[in-house]
């Protein structure tokens, strides 16, 4: 059984590019994004190219039950989870006088309890796997 690495923000910038490298690796590549898009499907057959299972689950991780839903989807299709990349990120720059609230906050959600929420859901896994391998 190969390792298996789940990267959020992983349809295009550094996330594409972290997937890109692990499925070189050899690592079978598990993604989030918010939408299955031409973006996805171009890196699921750039991934598939280097012989490793793809596997793009939709969801917000500033959400806690899609990040729930995501962990669980990747337990189902792979039974582990060896790395994770916490690499969803958004930005509204803009001066402070000028940012909005709900900008200043969906900001903080995304890249601050978006990484609580996938981590929070994640670790309970690769606990049971490190003790899997120990024991």
């Amino acid at each position: 059984m190969g390792k298996v690495a789940l990267i959020t923000g992983a349809s295009r910038g550094i996330g594409k590019q972290i997937a890109i490298t692990l499925a070189k690796e050899g690592y079978d590549i598990a993604i989030n994004c918010r939408e299955i898009n031409e973006d996805v499907k171009k890196i699921e057959e750039e991934i598939k190219l280097q012989n490793v299972k793809f596997l793009a689950v939709k969801g917000d991780v500033s959400v806690f039950e899609d990040a729930e839903k995501f962990a669980k989807e990747v337990i189902e299709y792979y039974g582990q989870i060896d790395v994770l990349v916490n690499n969803a990120g958004i930005t509204k720059d803009t001066l402070l006088m000028r940012m909005k609230k709900e900008d200043f906050e969906s900001v903080i959600d995304v890249n601050l309890v978006g990484t609580f929420n996938v981590t929070k859901n994640v670790i309970p896994y690769m606990m049971k796997a490190r003790f899997r391998k120990n024991n």
